[in-house]
C-alpha cells in the first residue's frame, strides 16, 4: 500500500498518554499567548489547536465520512494533523503501528481504529469534485451509499438540524435523487460518487435542497426540501452528547456492566465492593484520577482526542479482577442483576461514564471500585476524552 507522502509523515507521533500529559502544560501555555496556526497540504490540515479537527468530525457524522488524526510534538507544543477519508478507503490496524492515524469511521457506528492511509484514500477533503470548497450548509442528515451504489440511505437525522426538525425523514429511508432550491430539477444518486452527493447536498447557509425521498414499506416517492444551515455551538453539543448516549445498551447484555444504573444512582455490586473490601481507602484514588484528567486537559474537547493516549488503555479490560473483589461485589450474577446499563467495550463505557457521571461527588469512588472488576478502568476513564 502507498503511504502518505513523506511531507506529511510525522516523524514522532504522540500516543502515550504520559508524553501527552508531560506536554500538556507547555502546549497549554503556549497556545494561550498566541493565535492558533494552520495550514493546508493537499487534503491534510495541520494546526497548533483542536478546531480543524474538531470540525472535521463533526462533518464526518453528518456524511458518513471517516475522521482520522495523528499528534505530535514540536517545539514543546502539541500539532495536530487531520483529514477526511472515504469508508472503506484505509487499512485498519489492530493496534498502533508506524504511521497510523487514529480515525472515527462513521460509516460503521462511529467505531475507532487505528488506520493507514494511502495516496487515494484523501480524495474527500471538503472541497466538491471540482476542487471549489464546499459550503458550510448543512442538511442534518447521516447518509452513506447502498451497496450497489444506487442510492443514499438515511442512516440517521442530526439533532437540532432542519432534517430533525422538518419531521418528514426517519432513519431508513432512501435518497434517490437530488436537485438545488426549491424546485431545481432532480438529478438521480444512481451513478455517482459519494463525495459527489455530498457536495449537492452541501451548500451556503440560508439555501435549499430538493430531496426526492422513497420510504421502505411505501409506493413511489415524495419530495422533501430543507434548509441549508451553519452548525451552531448549541447544535455541536448535542451531536457530541448523542453520540455519546448511542455508547450504552441499555440493559445488562453487553458485556460491560454500568456501575451506575439508567437512574443515575451507584449500583448495588459498586456499593457492596465500595462496603467490603474498600472502606476508607478510596479516598486515596482521589489524587491519581484528578492529576490524570489535568494531565490529559489539552484533549479534554477534541471529540475522541483522549482515544491519543494509547486507545484507551488498549489491552484495558481483557483480565477481569481478583476473587477478593468479586466476591465483595457479590459475583458476577448479581453485578449483572444489579445493572440495567452495559457496554460492548471498555472504551465506551470509560468515555460514556466521564462525559455522564464525572460530576456527581462519588465518581472517584465509584470508578475505583470498578477498576476492581474491570481492570484499567481508573486509566481508562481519566485518559476518556468527551
Amino acid at each position: 500500500m502507498e503511504r502518505i507522502s513523506a511531507s506529511i509523515r510525522l516523524g514522532a507521533v504522540v500516543l502515550g498518554s504520559a508524553l501527552l500529559g508531560a506536554c500538556a502544560s507547555s502546549y497549554q501555555q503556549g497556545s494561550t499567548s498566541s493565535p492558533a496556526v494552520t495550514t493546508v497540504n493537499g487534503s491534510v490540515t495541520t494546526s497548533t489547536d483542536t478546531s480543524a479537527y474538531q470540525a472535521q468530525v463533526l462533518q464526518a457524522s453528518q456524511t458518513g465520512q471517516t475522521a482520522c488524526v495523528q499528534a505530535e510534538v514540536v517545539s514543546g507544543k502539541m500539532v495536530y494533523h487531520s483529514t477526511l477519508v472515504a469508508p472503506g478507503s484505509f487499512q485498519v490496524q489492530a493496534q498502533h503501528s508506524e504511521g497510523a492515524w487514529r480515525c472515527v469511521d462513521y460509516s460503521n457506528n462511529a467505531e475507532q481504529v487505528w488506520a493507514l492511509l494511502d495516496s487515494s484514500s484523501l480524495a474527500s477533503d471538503g472541497q466538491s469534485p471540482t476542487g471549489e470548497p464546499l459550503g458550510k450548509g448543512l442538511l442534518g442528515i447521516r447518509i452513506n451509499q447502498t451497496e450497489d451504489k444506487h442510492f443514499l440511505k438515511v442512516e440517521s437525522l442530526v439533532p437540532l438540524s432542519a432534517a430533525e426538525e422538518s419531521g418528514q425523514l426517519q432513519s431508513g429511508d432512501l435518497i434517490v435523487a437530488i436537485g438545488e432550491g426549491k424546485d431545481g430539477e432532480l438529478t438521480p444518486t444512481a451513478g455517482q460518487t459519494l463525495q459527489q452527493l455530498v457536495a449537492q447536498m452541501r451548500g451556503e447557509p440560508g439555501t435549499f435542497a430538493r430531496l426526492s425521498i422513497m420510504s421502505p414499506g411505501t409506493a413511489g416517492t415524495r419530495d422533501v426540501v430543507l434548509e441549508r444551515r451553519e452548525q451552531t455551538a448549541e447544535q455541536q453539543a448535542a451531536i457530541q452528547q448523542q453520540q455519546i448516549d448511542a455508547l450504552a445498551i441499555k440493559d445488562n447484555s453487553g458485556q460491560f456492566l454500568s456501575p451506575y444504573t439508567s437512574d443515575g444512582v451507584t449500583a448495588e455490586w459498586v456499593n457492596k465492593t465500595i462496603n467490603v473490601s474498600m472502606g476508607k481507602a478510596t479516598g486515596s484514588a482521589v489524587g491519581g484520577v484528578a492529576g490524570a484528567y489535568a494531565a490529559n486537559k489539552v484533549l479534554e474537547n477534541v471529540p475522541f482526542g483522549g482515544m491519543l493516549g494509547g486507545f484507551l488503555g488498549s489491552k484495558a479490560g481483557k483480565a477481569v479482577g481478583g476473587n477478593t473483589a468479586l466476591e465483595a461485589s457479590g459475583g458476577w450474577d448479581f453485578i449483572r442483576s444489579s445493572s440495567d446499563i452495559s457496554f460492548n467495550s471498555m472504551n465506551d463505557m470509560a468515555r460514556w461514564l466521564a462525559t455522564t457521571h464525572r460530576d456527581k461527588s462519588n465518581f472517584v469512588d465509584v470508578i475505583k471500585a470498578a477498576d476492581k472488576i474491570y481492570p484499567g478502568l481508573q486509566t481508562a476513564v481519566a485518559n476518556s476524552a468527551r
